[in-house]
């Protein structure tokens, strides 16, 4: 019998470590443009890392962003501008003058492409893996993946077409939030994910009520429980909400975990993109579903970070690590060619090489590769 999650109600247990957040906010430019808003922050709760030659401590540790701006007719990208508020490094001595910003330029060859299938394959091979960021990655692929979802809301909701739109007004916003909690005791960790599709309807047609600004809705709520022992999918628990002026008040939560339960068991880490796409990625009724389970790997790599410290706790477990041949990934850093600063010829690679060390705690902890950032075609 196949463990399902409890989502009613959406109650998750267990320390809170770490929460991932990202947001889309979609507004019409001018009479031939959408412009795209998004950003990533990752909120650490609790412990401190070793990084980049200090201390990491909970607070913001990612805030990064892309400006982008797309032609509504041909769907080209005109615009893709990233900006890194926030990193894990910083060009210093102690990463050889290296920093997480060096290949962000890498990302603006999204420009003149146009959204489609395609998007994804361009992004790895632009900035996935040890060419870029695993955390803008991870931003970037959600951006391709929520503006044609935007564009299609909209010509299904808004018959008059685009100039039924102002400049500068809102017209879509995603928001997906990732939320980490450790039990320890239970050697468990629970990851409860929230997404949120938001279209409105143009602010001309709204005379007499806020709410008329209310167009559509589509919500999913996941909640899954991971043994940390082999990092194994224990439950899955999954809902979805789809609603609008017909049926605001009245639209039922549907139960989807079944869609998922063949997961139950199985790796919730490395490949889970590939896997979920060959599992929900052929049918389009479930592709907010598959958009919403595409962040649960990158954001537990987080959460797994966020509990690194207890390394400091157990001075044995930290001497196994100095004397292992093999030692833990937690002692290395993020895994060989994850992102730019843990490529295999960089600086950083080149001082972990052949010997782990307390300074090589990162805020990686597991394979932060493209894999789990949803490189994979038709993400």
């Amino acid at each position: 019998m196949t463990a399902k999650a409890p989502l009613d109600p959406f109650v998750a247990t267990g320390h809170p470590i770490h929460t991932r957040t990202l947001i889309i906010d979609v507004f019409r430019a001018d009479d031939r443009h959408l412009r795209a808003e998004a950003s990533i922050i990752d909120l650490r709760k609790c412990g401190f890392v070793p990084t980049g030659g200090d201390l990491q401590a909970a607070g913001i540790i990612h805030q990064m962003s892309i400006d982008a701006e797309v032609e509504v007719t041909t769907r080209e990208i005109t615009r893709f501008e990233p900006s890194q508020t926030v990193v894990a490094f910083e060009a210093s001595d102690d990463t050889g003058g290296e920093s997480c910003r060096d290949p962000i330029h890498r990302l603006r060859a999204l420009e003149g492409e146009r959204l489609g299938s395609n998007s994804p394959k361009l992004l790895a091979a632009s900035f996935g893996g040890p060419l870029g960021c695993s955390h803008l990655l991870t931003l970037a692929q959600l951006l391709v993946a929520t503006l044609p979802r935007a564009l299609d809301v909209e010509a299904q909701y808004v018959q008059g077409g685009w100039d039924e739109r102002e400049d500068g007004e809102r017209i879509f916003k995603r928001a997906v939030m990732i939320d980490g909690y450790e039990l320890y005791a239970e050697h468990e960790m629970e990851m409860a994910l929230q997404l949120m599709d938001l279209h409105t309807t143009p602010r001309r047609r709204c005379r007499q009520s806020i709410y008329d600004r209310f167009s559509y809705q589509d919500e999913v709520r996941l909640l899954a429980r991971i043994d940390t022992t082999n990092m194994n999918f224990k439950s899955i628990g999954v809902a979805e909400r789809e609603r609008d002026q017909q049926n605001r008040s009245s639209a039922p939560w549907l139960d989807l975990s079944p869609r998922v339960e063949s997961l139950v068991g199985g790796f919730a880490m490395g490949g889970l993109g590939r896997r979920l796409i060959s599992l929900l990625g052929g049918d389009p009724k479930v592709r907010t579903l598959l958009d919403t389970f595409l962040g649960l790997a990158p954001g537990m790599i987080q959460c797994l970070a966020a509990v690194a410290h207890r390394f400091s706790e157990s001075p044995a477990a930290l001497d196994e690590v100095r004397e292992s041949d093999t030692p833990s990934v937690f002692s290395l850093g993020g895994m060989a060619d994850s992102c730019y600063v843990w490529r295999k010829d960089s600086y950083l690679s080149k001082l972990r090489t052949g010997y782990p060390s307390e300074e090589g705690l990162s805020e990686g902890g597991i394979d932060q590769s493209s894999d789990a950032a949803r490189e994979e075609p038709g993400n």
